[in-house]
């Protein structure tokens, strides 16, 4: 049987085994209420299959069956590698989840319009399960979590073209090295985590050598195309601040993805810019301190690697922390993703200095699916979900960092804490929309091995960026389009509601002030695509 077919049949066999998986739990469900018709089933979807996250949300399910006897909670954790396929299915055959895990890079605003329930006014209203908790309970349940659910176009749980909350948050993340602490004692005598870039190299550089001299099977690094994308993403973005700041038309410190493209599209930065070209020559450089063919490995090979004991560092984000804290056969410590120092002489030049993740947002978030039966009683289960006794108990047992302001940080997780001091985030090509990662993630294999050249890289990618890129700007003008073409009929229906009630009067505002920043956007789009063809 030749590759291609094997392919196609494999792909069809997991297919075929995530539906039945999906199949069973409906009917175990449907058949608790055929064995008692008063019992409600409450079910929730999710991928995260880390280590931890299902037993969390396991204690958290029955403390609230004890409350409710009559209702039964489910989860149902899906493979990620047929959650795309496995949601469509869901979500269109009409029998989805009552509440199911959102990301923006796989629910788009019109399936969020189509198949979920705004939760704007419920967000807005108090969580009775933090009753009890003095300096929470007469807060909304918007005000309850750590950064208040602050509206922006990046984040997974609102949708700022609809101008509505669509999901609700469990956790937060970060991105850490985790490191094995008995080959760093072994080989550097002593266990002090490095704080800058050159400390950082300085530990590959002694790994390696240290191998070599022993003839020991240790690398530095583990390694995939995920993982170095991890490592790498705050360091590329520190070396681009000053750009940042220099092509931010909109002065306002939020570098968003509309001003990259635009900025980009006009010729202000591009692949060759000096902060920009050296941004890749930094993956270039890191890949030769991981195994060989890490660009064609992906996050769970990195993961076997690092937990086999050979590999002494391996970055990722603290989702994964449960699972190597269970599984390490060794003592693990974490510490930040080094950053560049303004002072390197090469890499510092556009630098401003460390990043600050004072602006890192919810992650985890669940959706009202409109199919559900019961609404009222989902969100029940959603506040009780995210409310600071139970939020403080799945933070205890998976290890993720709380959302919900109060609740402590497990002692386990505290490297995990957020850092508050440090500058904005600078443009990456990453930085250019979800199909310029794809370009990133297809061509890393250049970055890598010992025929590894930014410079190479640049000239396989440049036509296929000048693709993308306006492919990705044409895009949003239709996404904008379309929330103008909505907000129309909501703006009429406003206005003449507030004729019998003058509360409308105020929403009026706010939805016409966005439609006007939406027609400006959308604006700047076409007349950027008409002014700066891309040939």
């Amino acid at each position: 049987m030749n590759g291609g077919k094997f392919g196609k049949y494999l792909a069809l066999a997991i297919l075929v085994v995530a539906f039945a998986y999906s199949s069973l739990r409906v009917f175990r469900h449907t058949e608790a209420k055929l064995i008692d018709p008063e019992v409600k089933v409450i079910t929730f979807a999710h991928w995260q299959l880390e280590p931890g996250v299902r037993e969390a949300f396991d204690a958290i399910a029955e403390d609230y069956m004890r409350l409710h006897p009559k209702v039964q909670v489910k989860q149902m954790p899906i493979p990620g590698r047929v959650w795309k396929q496995w949601l469509r299915t869901q979500l269109v055959g009409g029998n989805p989840p009552d509440l199911i895990e959102l990301a923006n890079y796989h629910n788009t605003d019109e399936m969020l319009a189509r198949y979920f329930v705004p939760l704007t006014k419920y967000l807005a209203e108090r969580n009775p399960y933090n009753k009890d908790e003095p300096d929470l309970r007469d807060l909304s349940w918007r005000k309850s979590f750590s950064a208040e659910l602050i509206p922006e176009d990046t984040v997974h749980y609102y949708s700022a073209n609809l101008m509505e909350y669509y999901g609700v948050p469990n956790a937060m993340v970060t991105v850490r090295i985790f490191y094995n602490r008995d080959i760093i004692k072994e080989v550097m005598g002593e266990d002090r985590v490095p704080v800058t870039y050159d400390e950082f190299l300085h530990w590959c550089k002694a790994l390696n050598l240290y191998a070599k001299r022993t003839g020991k099977p240790i690398v530095p690094l583990a390694g995939s195309w995920f993982n170095a994308l991890q490592l790498t993403g705050d360091m590329s973005s520190s070396m681009t601040q000053k750009l940042a700041i220099d092509i931010d038309y909109s002065h306002d410190l939020e570098f968003t993805t509309l001003e990259g493209l635009i900025a980009f599209t006009r010729g202000t930065w591009t692949l060759e810019t000096p902060s920009v070209y050296r941004s890749l020559e930094l993956i270039e450089g890191l890949g030769k301190y991981m195994p060989a063919g890490w660009a064609q490995m992906n996050r769970d090979d990195a993961m076997l690697q690092f937990l086999q004991g050979n590999v002494a560092m391996i970055p990722t984000g603290t989702w994964d922390a449960g699972g190597i804290l269970q599984q390490a056969q060794f003592d693990v410590g974490a510490f930040k993703v080094p950053a560049i120092s303004p002072d390197d002489p090469y890499f510092g030049g556009s630098t401003l200095g460390p990043i600050s993740e004072a602006n890192i947002f919810g992650a985890m978030a669940y959706g009202l699916t409109s199919a559900s039966k019961d609404h009222a009683l989902v969100i029940d289960f959603l506040r009780f979900m995210t409310s600071r006794r139970s939020n403080a108990k799945f933070a205890e047992i998976s290890t993720w960092l709380p959302v919900i302001k109060g609740v402590p940080v497990p002692a386990v997780s505290e490297s995990f804490r957020p850092i508050e001091n440090g500058f904005i985030r600078g443009p990456t090509v990453r930085q250019l929309g979800s199909s310029a990662t794809d370009v990133l993630m297809q061509n890393m294999y250049l970055l890598s091995g010992k025929d590894a050249s930014a410079e190479r890289y640049i000239e396989e990618t440049r036509s296929i960026y000048k693709e993308v890129v306006p492919a990705e700007m044409r895009r949003m003008a239709k996404v904008y389009l379309e929330t103008i073409r909505q907000k129309d009929s909501v703006m009429t229906a406003l206005f003449e509601l507030e004729k019998a009630k003058g509360l409308a009067w105020s929403k009026f505002d706010i939805v016409a002030a966005k439609q006007i920043q939406v027609e400006s956007l959308r604006l700047q789009l076409l007349r950027t695509l008409e002014d700066n063809p891309m040939e």
